[in-house]
């Protein structure tokens, strides 16, 4: 019998599904479903620490319809595990959020720390790699609310952090108007490398390849898709071009808002922390002098589902 789950992933600004099956002990993972609705749990919630009730509204109406999606592929309800992240930690009543999913909609939430979240993320990404990999890599999740980085090489982790510096967090904390300008980027700047220096001091000089979890990331590779034209072959790990990165960088600071979410390969919900993002990536880039970029297209609820595979396969659940 095939090994069916639903994950989701109840980030800041996106809510993702996956829902995966795999046949067999060694069988890869099979995407059934794989979505993304964008929901802005943390809009409002950043800057007075209350996740909102049009918020809380969004997020239902996108719940109930991932528990309907999954079930129509097998999954029951105990069966699909959601997963809480930064805004959920840092929400005062991101607890009591949670309990009413459960209590309404019958899933299982589990509130994981930054730290499990990187490790997850990990998981998920390094299963999409090609084989073997064994450069000193930094792997970067920008999420709304935080951003996860994992310092690795091979299958070992040097390092792992998660600090409050999503696209999300940054634009409530530099933008008023709600949206991103060129004048707030250098002390936007200023404030990202100080929040980065425990990470620039642990890694050293060490990684020389950046990885990006899906998200921004793959918005990246979208936008040089549209750009540059691409072929049709389906991988889970693509080399981003970085001169493309900074030529689409430069053109996105300066343009109005309602300009960017026009931008060929622009996800509409992403537009308005991709700017943020941009700023984060070059940080890094710059920091350790990277030459060399990735997208993977998986992430934490990838992770999460090879993990609890896994896991079933130890306790002789399955398989």
């Amino acid at each position: 019998m095939a090994y069916t789950r639903a994950v989701i992933d109840l980030g800041t600004n996106t809510f993702q599904l996956l829902v995966g099956s795999s046949m067999d002990l060694h069988a890869p993972l099979e995407v059934l479903v794989n979505l993304q609705r964008p929901v802005q749990l943390g809009k409002g919630a950043m800057e007075g620490g209350v996740i909102q009730a049009d918020a809380l509204h969004r997020a239902q109406v996108v719940l109930a319809g991932f528990v309907e999606i999954a079930a129509l592929h097998g999954c029951e309800v105990n069966e699909i595990t959601a997963l809480a992240t930064s805004i959920l930690r840092n929400a005062s009543n991101g607890v009591d959020v949670m309990m009413e999913w459960q209590r309404s909609l019958g899933i299982h939430v589990e509130l994981i720390s930054g730290l499990r979240e990187a490790e997850l993320i990990f998981e998920g990404v390094f299963q999409s790699l090609p084989q073997p990999w064994e450069r000193p890599t930094l792997l970067m999740d920008i999420g709304g609310g935080s951003v996860e980085f994992i310092l690795f090489q091979g299958a070992e982790v040097h390092f792992k952090t998660s600090l409050e510096l999503g696209g999300l967090k940054l634009r409530s904390l530099f933008n008023h108007t709600d949206f991103f300008d060129l004048r707030i980027k250098e002390d936007c700047i200023a404030y990202i490398d100080r929040n980065l220096q425990p990470l620039f001091e642990a890694c050293g000089h060490l990684p020389n390849v950046l990885i990006g979890a899906a998200g921004a990331f793959e918005t990246m590779w979208d936008i040089e898709q549209a750009l540059n034209g691409g072929g049709t072959v389906k991988k889970q790990a693509y080399e981003l071009d970085i001169p493309c990165f900074y030529q689409v960088k430069g053109a996105i600071e300066r343009m109005e808002p309602g300009e960017r979410t026009h931008f060929p390969g622009m996800r509409e919900f992403r537009a308005g922390i991709f700017p943020y993002a941009n700023l984060l990536v070059d940080r890094i880039l710059t920091q350790f002098d990277i030459q060399d970029m990735w997208m993977s297209t998986n992430s934490l609820k990838e992770g999460f589902w090879y993990s609890q595979r896994d896991e079933a396969i130890k306790k002789g659940i399955i398989f």
